[in-house]
């Protein structure tokens, strides 16, 4: 999630994991009463984003560009990912600070960038440049959404930020990127500065031919964005709260915040999605869940649910699931759905195969 804390995979499985054609690890069997399920995909049109955001390990030789890295996208490709958003960083000192930093990563320069774009290239991929922002801060639990200034900071802020934003859109442009999405959960810089995001578009539209996306938090900010004018679709990080305990509940609570975003008649892409494998994942898809107990069977239905939900809607354009590392286990993050009966999910529908 952007800005959010590295986390630990807790690395069981339960009884349904096995009903799903998943080995199951060592551990109690979670929510025994939750019957099974068969995935039920339907047709995807060849231009459905089958998106993974594929997350850089900062380390030389496991991160973007590496032979490893190269492991995990023929991977995804044999799950049927068709799609991968890359993620750069830069850095700013604190929530309250207005300057931005990049290009000091050493395991992550643009030369690294743009063999990870050779790779995707070679598979057929479609590449979605993504840049995050981070900083010590956020070890404390706060996010981009945090980010709080003056008038004047703002100012100072969004100068610093779109010459990130359009150092990277014209990298992608170079790579041949297919779309490139400026920014994500920056809620209070939506909310206090109208008309910003769509002037740091603009200015990467100068550099960049294709798709731009802006990448708006589920909660609120969405709604308040007064700048989709500016872009070619709506995008959204959808860690919408989910209810139940079986696939037909969860598929049923995604119908209000479905019929909120078609209310804005456009086309909505979800720039990220995703689920830990723990108790609790659907309801609270956006908190940390380190310390939880593991159901990966509640990650697989959770999977199937949105799938199933969304793709009901025509106007719904495809799904960036967060996430997947360069190299595995990689930070042992529970989001990630490698080994999981979540990655069967995305197998039958992203392949036509379970």
């Amino acid at each position: 999630m952007a800005g959010g804390l590295t986390r630990r995979q807790l690395l069981a499985a339960s009884g349904a994991a096995a009903l799903l054609g998943c080995t199951a690890r060592s551990a109690p069997p979670v929510d025994p009463g939750v019957s099974p399920f068969e995935p039920a995909p339907r047709p995807l049109s060849a231009d459905f984003r089958r998106g993974m955001n594929f997350a850089h390990l900062h380390r030389r030789g496991y991160g973007y560009g590496s032979a490893r890295a190269e492991v995990q996208l023929r991977r995804l490709a044999q799950l049927g990912v068709t799609d991968i958003a890359l993620n750069p960083f830069a850095y700013t000192r604190s929530l309250s600070s207005p300057s931005i930093e990049w290009g000091g990563d050493d395991s992550m320069t643009d030369d690294d960038i743009r063999e990870q774009c050779r790779q995707a290239a070679a598979l057929g991929m479609r590449v979605m440049m993504k840049p995050h922002l981070w900083s010590w801060s956020y070890v404390a639990g706060q996010g981009n959404s945090d980010i709080d200034l003056d008038p004047a900071g703002w100012r100072q802020w969004f100068e610093a930020y779109t010459a990130y934003a359009v150092h990277f859109a014209a990298l992608a442009a170079e790579c041949g990127c297919e779309s490139v999405c400026v920014g994500l959960e920056y809620t209070i810089a939506t909310r206090e500065n109208a008309g910003a995001w769509a002037r740091v578009a603009e200015a990467c539209r100068k550099v960049f031919p294709g798709a731009l996306v802006y990448g708006a938090n589920w909660y609120e900010e969405w709604e308040r964005f007064t700048d989709w004018d500016a872009f070619d679709s709506v995008g959204v990080d959808a860690y919408f709260p989910l209810t139940g305990t079986t696939v037909d509940d969860l598929v049923a609570s995604w119908k209000a915040p479905l019929d909120r975003l078609e209310a804005l008649k456009r086309p909505v892409l979800f720039t990220e999605a995703g689920f830990q494998a723990v108790v609790g994942a659907a309801s609270h898809p956006w908190e940390s869940h380190d310390h939880e107990r593991a159901d990966p069977a509640e990650q697989a239905r959770a999977y199937e649910a949105l799938l199933r939900a969304c793709t009901e809607r025509p106007w719904f354009r495809g799904v960036y699931w967060w996430k997947w590392f360069t190299d595995l286990p990689g930070e042992n993050d529970p989001f990630v759905p490698a080994g999981q009966p979540a990655e069967q999910v995305l197998q039958a529908w992203f392949a036509g195969r379970g």
